[in-house]
């Protein structure tokens, strides 16, 4: 299964992904970190959006194997 992933080393933290998919992404407030929610299916088409939209390129999608 493909996952979403982001780089928080590399994140700037603009929102920009959660502006785009904020059924996947969400900004955690205790780390101040962006964080992917656990889903059993990723919608591509907006994950494909956000990762196009980063400005800082630390979104991909990563296999996740059982």
């Amino acid at each position: 299964m493909k996952v979403p992933s982001v780089d928080t080393h590399c994140c700037s933290r603009c929102e920009a992904c959660i502006a785009v998919c904020p059924e996947v992404f969400r900004f955690n407030e205790a780390t101040s970190l962006i964080e992917v929610a656990e889903l059993d299916c990723y919608p591509e088409g907006c994950v494909d959006e956000a990762i196009k939209d980063c400005p800082d390129d630390c979104i991909v999608w990563e296999e996740q194997y059982p």
